[in-house]
């Protein structure tokens, strides 16, 4: 997915944000919901008392008191009228609480009836003479509750008709912003605490990713801290140090072994250079002393190439920049044509040799199949980059990875009269990646080999 985030600590806020608040929603609906059926209950339970109350005076009171008694009572929320003649309503399901509540309260066999509405426009409705307010009015969860109002008409003893409007308080039907605010505010600080707690269990992660990071580059890094943290990070802590000395004493045992192969093979080449001399054909000594170079070469770049990512040099600043002007130099010492673009704008830290000999490879691969070199070089905060480019006719986009293998060479451009062992450009790629970078070939547009050096800062 595109839009899913790749940052572990985004995805999991996300993931705590999206279950949080569909939890939050879902306990204000039901929350929501639990208090409107208390309020019908309780609000319901009142207005029912309060009118059967008022009918049961009414029904003791002459004609005349009854219009004193109402004009008294006639005050908001409650609003009474003896003048509205009896509406035929239809059924309200809504109203069937408060019906069934002044069912129980009023004397049996009164006829009543009984709606809830919404404000204004349907109490001025009901008010007229032989109109109802109309169906479905106010049955939302709107401003906090489900209704505003309530009428009601009832039948008195002696054949008269009162009518009942009663208007629900504002502080029942207005919309619970304090429990939204409250719900909103504990969605607020449980995010904060959670983005707290998510980041101090990512941050190992993002610590033993800069310590692989760093190890890539030098395998003799101080070891991580064991000490601190929860225990689970200390046992990946401790598991990374003993990976890390065992890296050692394979590096350290390898060259060991690289040097004892180098001295036992170099010591009989030596010697049958000597034979070589005694010979008395010199043609024939030439051409043992040719097939011993090739042996003695073949030797060196395969122990340089095994030895590709031996990190016994140390890390320090490198000037890049000068280091290609030596290599310049020394090319055109040589006769090669090389050229450079570009600056760096901060030494590298890395290891010189090793960065020489990788570039030393790329130049002479450049000179010896393109005819020339010309370096392009690139800065940023983040990576280094330095394209080596040819003028030759480049590589079959099939074989850009092939030319990396030991001793694969194209049949074609790089036959053993060319020179080289096949080595040189996985020499150069060992060593890319040893500082943590890498190296890739491509043909360029305008024809031509690019070797892309990639070095992370």
């Amino acid at each position: 997915m595109r839009l899913w985030p790749r940052s572990l600590l985004v995805r999991l806020l996300l993931l705590l944000f999206i279950g949080l608040a569909g939890a939050q929603l879902l306990s204000a609906w039901i929350l929501l919901q639990d208090r409107g059926q208390v309020l019908v209950r309780t609000v319901g339970d009142n207005i029912a008392r309060r009118i059967t109350a008022i009918v049961m005076l009414l029904d003791e009171l002459s004609p005349a008191e009854r219009r004193r008694i109402v004009a008294a009572l006639d005050l908001p929320p409650t609003r009474i009228s003896l003048d509205r003649p009896w509406l035929a309503l239809a059924p309200d399901p809504a109203a069937v609480p408060f019906a069934s509540r002044m069912q129980a309260l009023l004397p049996a066999g009164r006829a009543f009836q009984v709606r809830v509405v919404d404000p204004e426009p349907p109490v001025r409705e009901f008010q007229r003479a032989g109109r109802g307010p109309p169906m479905g009015r106010g049955m939302g969860m709107h401003r906090g509750f489900q209704f505003r109002a309530v009428q009601a008409q009832v039948m008195l003893a002696d054949g008269g008709v009162v009518s009942f409007s009663y208007h629900l308080p504002e502080e029942i039907t207005a919309r619970p912003y304090r429990l939204w605010l409250m719900l909103a505010i504990l969605l607020v600080s449980v995010l904060v605490l959670a983005s707290l707690a998510v980041g101090i269990l990512t941050r190992p992660l993002s610590w033993l990713a800069g310590a692989a990071a760093e190890l890539g580059r030098d395998i003799r890094r101080p070891p991580l801290d064991e000490r601190h943290g929860p225990l689970e990070v200390r046992h990946a802590a401790r598991a990374f140090n003993t990976m890390q000395k065992r890296l050692q004493r394979y590096i350290e045992d390898r060259g060991k072994i690289l040097a004892a192969v180098s001295h036992d093979l170099k010591t009989p080449i030596t010697r049958l250079r000597l034979r070589t001399e005694l010979l008395d054909d010199p043609a024939v000594a030439a051409r043992f002393q040719a097939d011993l170079d090739e042996m003695e070469a073949m030797v060196q770049s395969t122990l340089d190439f095994m030895r590709g990512t031996e990190q016994a040099e140390a890390v320090v600043p490198v000037d890049v920049s000068a280091l290609l002007e030596s290599l310049q130099e020394d090319a055109a010492e040589a006769g090669r044509r090389v050229s450079i673009h570009g600056e760096v704008r901060q030494p590298y830290r890395g290891r010189p040799l090793a960065l020489k000999r990788c570039l030393v490879n790329l130049l002479d691969n450049a000179v010896k199949y393109g005819g020339e070199a010309r370096v392009g070089m690139s800065d940023s905060p983040a990576e280094l980059t330095l394209v080596v480019a040819d003028g030759g006719p480049g590589i079959p986009g099939e074989m850009l990875e092939r030319v990396f293998e030991p001793f694969f060479r194209l049949e074609s451009s790089r036959g053993r009269e060319t020179g080289g062992t096949g080595l040189g450009l996985g020499i150069a790629r060992n060593i890319a990646r040893s500082h943590g970078g890498d190296l890739v070939l491509r043909n360029a547009p305008g024809g031509g080999l690019e070797a892309v050096l990639s070095l992370p800062r």
